[in-house]
């Protein structure tokens, strides 16, 4: 039972006078197990809805709609279902360096393909059963994101600490046969999946997959009783690349390589569609393109607070700005992308130097905030932010070119 939490405006659902508080008992007598089945079945041109009303009443409604039509049913979760959890334990897992104490939502450790094939995230397959493996191909969810960073079965299990891990290409062949589009992504863990191991894995991914992104181990200061790892130096970043991009445009390195090793972001054209952007793969580049000048003065009265990886992009694109490039001290030195920095980091290190650098306010980037809030990782606001540095915080981008 899948209770309805609101209906669309104009859809058939709205004409059928369901409503919030309604209960989905079955469709075309089928108990409907989550999103996927919800999606598969109401494909079908005739529906026989079964609805139980609050007051306990039962519905039975015939529909007649096309292939494509929506019903304009909005389930209380997205899923109909909870969300998988991750049965893993990465010798890297970024989740396994936070700090106690942050907001509980980031402790939650999820490795759903449905979410996979819905949001875009990111996941192993080692808690996928056959059947569930079957499912999606019949299915054809596509397309699908998934983690492997090794090809070799047994240095997939030590690297997801996991006996299922090795099943992973029985999966993908699965879902090759079946027409899913699959785009794929390995964390380099440096003397581990790098070199060799890193050829072998592009090379057997290649035939099976849309794209691969290739970045970088990420290492906080919270890694008591883990694994030992090394971040990858100067030197190293230059062969990744080099690596990777003979395997271009199947596989591409993320922007964080390019940082590393000192070496110019490829052109705009080199990233194509784009189809690793949430995985930092051509960010840089976008931005670059995409940037506006909010002001063509002598001195821009703003300050724009970055992570230190990208600060010398920002004062390429902003040489009129001043440009505040945030150490992390919360996670580490190692950690230097916008995305993790922290309220609390932000304003220890810029005080008042903001305001007597003669600043109006401070741009902050829409990537160091929890989607759809103004709540940094460390849970401090933008309003608490500005109250705390005394002057306007603003989030985002700057402006974008239209068209």
């Amino acid at each position: 039972m899948h209770k309805i939490k609101n209906i669309e405006p104009t859809s058939i659902a709205q004409e059928l006078e369901l409503a919030p508080g309604d209960v989905l008992l079955s469709i075309n007598n089928q108990k409907v197990t989550d999103i996927l089945d919800y999606r598969f079945i109401i494909q079908d041109e005739f529906l026989l809805l079964e609805i139980e009303k609050p007051n306990g009443e039962i519905w039975e409604l015939e529909i007649e709609k096309d292939e494509t039509e929506d019903l304009g049913l909005i389930f209380e979760s997205d899923l109909m279902d909870a969300p998988r959890s991750c049965e893993n334990n990465c010798i890297f897992c970024f989740m396994n360096q936070l700090p106690k104490g942050m907001r509980e939502s980031l402790y939650f450790k999820d490795d759903d393909p449905r979410l996979s094939f819905l949001s875009g995230n990111y996941v192993t397959l080692t808690n996928l059963s056959e059947a569930e493996s079957q499912r999606i191909a019949r299915y054809r969810l596509s397309p699908l994101h998934i983690s492997v960073h090794a090809a070799d079965p047994s240095l997939r299990r030590k690297m997801l600490g996991n006996a299922n891990a090795g099943k992973l290409f029985e999966h993908l062949r699965r879902f090759s046969k079946a027409g899913i589009a699959m785009h794929f992504q390995i964390v380099l863990c440096e003397g581990i999946n790098d070199g060799e191991a890193l050829d072998d894995t592009i090379a057997a991914l290649a035939p099976l997959g849309e794209s691969l992104s290739v970045v970088p181990v990420g290492l906080t200061k919270y890694r008591e009783g883990l694994p030992q790892l090394r971040p990858f130096s100067r030197e190293d970043a230059a062969k990744v690349i080099a690596q990777v991009e003979k395997h271009h445009p199947f596989a591409y390195c993320a922007d964080e390589w390019y940082l590393k090793a000192g070496q110019p972001i490829p052109s705009y054209e080199h990233y194509n569609d784009f189809p690793q952007l949430e995985n930092g793969v051509g960010m840089c580049a976008l931005f670059e393109r995409e940037f506006q000048p909010v002001a063509h003065t002598d001195r821009l009265p703003f300050g724009v607070v970055t992570g230190e990886a990208a600060q010398a992009l920002m004062a390429k694109l902003l040489p009129k700005a001043k440009i505040y490039p945030i150490r992390n001290d919360f996670f580490g030195k190692e950690i230097t992308v916008s995305g993790l920095l922290t309220g609390r980091d932000i304003v220890a290190q810029i005080g008042r130097k903001a305001k007597a650098d003669g600043c109006e306010g401070l741009f902050l980037p829409e990537n160091m905030f929890r989607a759809g809030t103004e709540t940094t990782l460390d849970g401090m606001t933008r309003a608490e932010i500005e109250q705390k540095l005394k002057l306007p915080i603003w989030i985002g981008n700057f402006q974008r070119r239209k068209g």
